[in-house]
């Protein structure tokens, strides 16, 4: 998803050519993850307190969209929801805050947000901390659906704390919007003077969709309350103990005349099904009021993951860089339901998991993200988790009528083009994510790709699903993401074929690999490149792939999109079908037209709006792979060096562009490891060129992947599977068996043009 800019930088190769110095050193997986990195410069993470997958995100915003931004200077709070790198806001949920200070007006019309001491912020994996500027020192730490707080005051000083109910993200209404818009947004606050409160929340409208959600919050400070006040949007209640507004909250104070007495703690449990449930998760992962050891639990947990992977050599920063993007890539999808199994489903019932194979519900997929090479990385360590993860979509269907496109909570947000759902699971399928129920998935898979109809919000799951089965395109001049779109449909269709064939259903494999090459139908015969058609035929005018026109919208500028793509243009999403690439290469005018045009388009790294590669936006992932099935891998070896070193660094604006729930991050990793998962549905990698000296992954299934270079220099010259030579450049799972599997890359500093280019030791065709 888009980060808005549009600049392109262009990068030169002496320094490919150099031996890299590499730090024969290793380093704990754990402390070398930086939370902070991606939280400026568009990349949008959390730095805050969550555990894997954890459905409690309790972190810092400096701002009303509950986005931490690392150059803005104040806090609004420390809210309990958040996504990690997602390009429009979501959640931000019952904020709370430390304050000093009396209530004189309400925050619910203006909340005033305090300045924070940068030296003192500290953020690692499940806990997070900072002091503020009127000396309350904060520390976040966290169980899977419930956290704790502990907060430090000055001595002699009032303790007092801000519970904002009304905190979440899209509630002030832009100019733009109409009232209506925000007519399913309020919240709910009631306290009780022993330190207890409790409430709701209800928001949503995630990229300006209709989606919406309710959470309930329960939570328990240390010690009783000493004095109250609610706010209810521009009123102060002062006698009452309940409030129900747009947005509400309470200022509560605490008897601080004990001098010696200066720490607050407060834990809390949340719920997408009741109250009851909240208090009920609450009492399970946290029943005490033991700040470290919920720390300790949270640290044990990110250990043993992060531990898992073990690189070893390169230098400090990549290592730091990759060891936060494994972070990242655990953090989503999130769990949703209940301690008992409850969950909320699509239909706004309660179901519960409880008594089936699947142990929990997740929401919040960022599928069109996700599917380029999240999914295959958690379905290879936590297959049950993921299959849990696929369950779930499988659940949202039947609860919904359809699979939902990027679902947030319990609803569908149908956010960015494609059928993304069905490329999700199949992938997960395909690395080993099987244990959920394949048929059913299947029939909705099916059902989407061609039966047209509506869904929730009068929405579609394939928008102009007529138009594509009829022409096998969608027309320009009815959708302005005609020829992206027709290439995710097409993609999508590649996936479903793959998962059915995985599963036994010959008719749909049959019938989706034939409609896996509608991309066929966008080659323009004149420029060899994916054009954009209008419903009678012929071709979108004023076409040109190196100045990207036509632009989507009259009178933009350079930088902006191509009519007919989404966040991109022709050069960017015509190599985004790499399960058929020998056919689009000979579509183009063949290999000695292609590999000029991907010497071109790689010139620049960051690109918006040109005809140049876009580390930034998820189509182009896969690009830099294409050299390989050209028979020219030491070029791929070339460019994701170049990704690496130029376009991610270990800073706050590390990550380049949104990093979407961990795809961005994604890339680093695997690129970082010596392959990538290019074709959806199919479960095997690309050999590109590994970073570090060794790598140990412990997948599941009791095996074990050590990754090894020898030599100088970033050119495989020879790779060895388990002590026998190994030509090829596709790695299928299959070949990953129990116990230890050895992978080792010969490296030097000069291209081996040999290895790779002959046919058979290209990536197999995939039809």
């Amino acid at each position: 998803m888009r980060v808005h800019s549009s600049f392109c930088v262009l990068l030169s190769l002496p320094f490919l050519f150099a031996s890299p110095v590499l730090a024969q050193s290793s380093t704990n997986p754990y402390d070398a993850v930086d939370p902070l990195i991606g939280t400026a410069g568009g990349g949008n993470t959390f730095p805050g307190a969550t555990l894997p997958f954890g459905m409690v995100q309790w972190s810092p915003d400096t701002n009303t969209d509950a986005w931490y931004k690392y150059d803005e200077k104040q806090l609004y709070g420390f809210s309990l929801t958040h996504i990690s790198g997602a390009g429009c806001p979501l959640y931000g949920d019952f904020a709370v805050f430390p304050t000093l200070d009396a209530l004189t007006t309400s925050p619910g019309i203006k909340f005033t947000p305090m300045a924070f001491d940068r030296r003192d912020e500290e953020a690692h994996p499940g806990y997070y901390a900072v002091t503020l500027n009127n000396g309350v020192r904060v520390q976040l730490t966290v169980a899977e659906r419930a956290g704790i707080a502990m907060f430090t005051f000055p001595q002699g000083s009032n303790m007092r704390m801000l519970i904002n109910a009304g905190s979440s993200a899209n509630s002030i209404p832009s100019p733009n919007e109409r009232p209506r818009d925000l007519e399913a947004f309020g919240n709910h606050i009631e306290i009780k003077p022993d330190g207890s409160f409790s409430g709701w929340t209800s928001a949503g409208r995630f990229c300006g969709s209709d989606s919406h959600y309710k959470l309930y919050v329960v939570g328990k400070f240390s010690m009783p309350f000493k004095s109250i006040a609610l706010w209810q949007d521009d009123a102060i209640l002062t006698n009452a103990k309940t409030a129900e507004g747009k947005h509400t909250g309470a200022w509560v104070g605490f008897d601080g005349s004990d001098s010696a007495r200066s720490d607050v703690e407060l834990k809390i449990g949340i719920s997408f099904v009741s109250e009851a449930g909240a208090r009920a998760n609450l009492e399970k992962e946290i029943p005490g009021l033991d700040f470290e050891h919920v720390h300790q639990q949270a640290r044990d947990k990110w250990s043993a993951l992060l531990n898992r992977v073990a690189v070893e050599g390169g230098e400090d920063d990549q290592r730091k860089i990759f060891y936060t993007g494994v972070y990242h890539s655990f953090l989503s999808p999130t769990l949703f339901s209940d301690e008992d199994g409850q969950y909320t489903g699509f239909d706004n019932k309660v179901h519960s998991v409880a008594g089936t194979k699947q142990k929990a519900q997740y929401a919040n997929f960022s599928d069109w993200d996700i599917y380029r090479n999240t999914v295959q990385w958690q379905a290879l360590f936590e297959p049950d988790r993921e299959s849990d993860m696929m369950q779930s979509l499988v659940n949202d269907a039947e609860q919904s009528g359809w699979l939902p496109r990027w679902p947030a909570a319990n609803d569908v947000t149908y956010v960015m083009g494609g059928d993304s759902p069905a490329a999700l699971l199949s992938s997960s399928y395909a690395f080993g994510a099987q244990n959920f129920d394949t048929e059913k998935a299947l029939e909705q898979m099916v059902k989407a790709g061609t039966q047209p109809g509506d869904g929730p919000h009068h929405n579609s799951e394939r928008p102009f699903l007529a138009e594509y089965l009829k022409a096998g395109y969608t027309p320009v001049e009815k959708d302005h993401i005609a020829a992206s779109r027709t290439l995710e449909y097409a993609s999508d269709d590649f996936a479903i074929a793959q998962f059915a064939k995985a599963i036994g259903s010959d008719d749909a494999y049959q019938q989706f690999l034939k409609r896996s090459e509608n991309w066929k139908t966008l080659v323009d015969p004149e420029t060899h490149w994916i054009r954009p058609r209008n419903a009678d035929g012929s071709w979108i005018a004023g076409f040109d792939p190196e100045r990207s026109t036509p632009k989507r919208y009259q009178g933009a500028g350079e930088g902006s999109d191509q009519m007919g793509f989404e966040e991109g243009n022709t050069y960017q999403y015509s190599f985004m079908i790499p399960f058929d690439y020998p056919a689009l290469f000979a579509a183009m005018g063949g290999e000695q037209v292609v590999e000029p045009r991907l010497d071109h388009f790689f010139a620049g790294l960051r690109c918006w709006g040109k005809p140049c590669f876009n580390i930034e936006n998820e189509p182009d992932f896969v690009t830099p792979y294409a050299y390989v099935f050209l028979g020219k891998p030491w070029k791929t070896q070339e460019v994701v060096t170049r990704i690496g070193k130029e376009t991610f660094k270990p800073t706050t604006d590390g990550i380049p562009g949104n990093d979407d729930l961990g795809a961005t991050s994604g890339v680093y990793v695997w690129n970082a490891l010596g392959f990538y998962p290019a074709v959806p549905g199919v479960g095997g990698v690309v050999v590109g060129t590994p970073m570090f000296d060794r790598a140990t992954l412990q997948l599941a299934g009791g095996r074990t992947v050590v990754v090894t270079r020898d030599g100088e220099g970033i050119y495989v010259q020879q790779v060895m599977l388990n002590g026998v030579p190994y030509p090829n450049s596709w790695l299928p799972i299959s070949k990953i068996h129990p116990g230890t599997n050895q992978l080792r890359f010969k490296m030097g500093t000069q291209p081996n043009t040999q290895r790779g280019a002959a046919p058979e030791d290209r990536p197999p065709a995939f039809r």
